[in-house]
C-alpha cells in the first residue's frame, strides 16, 4: 500500500519541479521585461529624467530594464522597417511616425506630445544681434546643421535661413551631422555655429555650450514653420506592458512639465 502511493505521488512531484524550474529560468526571448525606446536625439538630455518620473509614478516598473536607441528620426524609421524590437518611438516630427503608421507599422495613430524649438549656437566673436544675417560675414567659416533628410532640425535650419535671404549666401559653409546632437559637437569642436534643437542646452548640453564659450539666439515662430516640428510618438508592441504604461505617461500632465522645463513647448 505504501509502494501504491509512492508511485501515485511521483506525477505531482514531477509537475512541481517543472514549475518551479520555470520560474527560476525565464526565457531569454521574453521582451516583456525589457522596454526598448527609440528616441530622436534632440531628447537625449531629457530622456533619463522621464524615464525616472515614469519609474516613480509607476511603482510595478520601478526596476524596469529601459533601453533607449537615440539618433536621428529618419535612421530610426528605418530601423523599425527593418525590423528592429523597438517598443515605442518617439520621434522629432510628425512625419516618420505617420509614414510608419501608413505602413501598418504601428499600434494605434500617432499621438504629438511636444513641439520641439531650434536655436542657433554660436562663437561670441560672432554678432549674435544680427540673427543668422551675422554668418554672413567672411570670419564665418563652418555652420553646423544636421541633414534636413534625416532630422527635422536640419530641415528647419535651412528653412530659418532660407525666410532670412542668406541661404545662397551661407550654403558653401553648411556641415553636416546625421544627427541633430552630431550638428551640437560640431558646434562645439570645430564650427563657429550651429543649429541645434533648445532642449539640448539643457543638462550636459549646458554645461558642454559653456565650457566652449558659445552663446546662443533663439527665432520667433515666422522664422519657421513650428508645425514641422511638432514631435510625434507611436506605439509599436501592445503586448510589453510597461511600453503601455509610458506611451500614457508621455501623455500626462507631468510629463508635459518635464518637456517644457527642458527647451519644448508641451502640447
Amino acid at each position: 500500500m505504501r509502494k501504491k502511493n509512492r508511485f501515485f505521488m511521483l506525477p505531482f512531484l514531477f509537475a512541481a519541479l517543472l514549475a518551479v524550474s520555470c520560474r527560476e529560468t525565464p526565457k531569454p526571448s521574453d521582451r516583456s521585461i525589457v522596454l526598448h525606446i527609440a528616441a530622436a536625439s534632440n531628447l537625449g538630455y531629457v530622456l533619463p529624467d522621464m524615464i525616472d518620473a515614469f519609474k516613480e509614478e509607476r511603482d510595478e516598473f520601478g526596476s524596469l530594464d529601459v533601453r533607449a536607441t537615440k539618433s536621428s528620426s529618419g535612421s530610426l524609421t528605418a530601423q523599425i522597417r527593418n525590423g528592429a524590437p523597438f517598443d515605442v518611438f518617439l520621434a522629432a516630427n510628425t512625419a516618420y511616425p505617420y509614414a510608419l503608421y501608413s505602413d501598418s507599422l504601428t499600434v494605434g495613430r500617432p499621438v504629438v506630445y511636444a513641439e520641439g524649438v531650434p536655436v542657433m549656437v554660436y562663437r561670441r566673436e560672432i554678432d549674435g544681434q544680427q540673427g543668422v544675417v551675422g554668418l554672413t560675414d567672411p570670419s564665418v567659416g563652418k555652420i553646423a546643421v544636421a541633414q534636413p533628410e534625416l532630422a527635422p532640425y536640419g530641415a528647419a535650419a535651412l528653412e530659418i535661413l532660407l525666410r532670412a535671404g542668406v541661404l545662397k549666401e551661407v550654403e558653401g559653409k553648411l556641415v553636416y551631422g546625421t544627427s541633430v546632437t552630431q550638428a551640437f559637437q560640431h558646434s562645439i569642436t570645430g564650427a563657429d555655429a550651429g543649429f541645434i534643437a533648445k532642449s539640448l542646452l539643457f543638462g550636459d548640453g549646458g554645461r558642454e555650450l559653456k565650457k566652449a564659450g558659445l552663446e546662443w539666439i533663439g527665432f520667433p515662430l515666422d522664422a519657421y514653420d513650428p508645425a514641422a516640428l511638432r514631435q510625434a510618438m507611436v506605439l509599436l508592441d501592445s503586448s510589453n506592458t510597461a511600453a503601455v504604461a509610458f506611451f500614457r505617461f508621455m501623455q500626462s500632465e507631468r510629463a508635459g512639465e518635464i518637456l517644457e522645463k527642458n527647451g519644448y513647448r508641451a502640447e
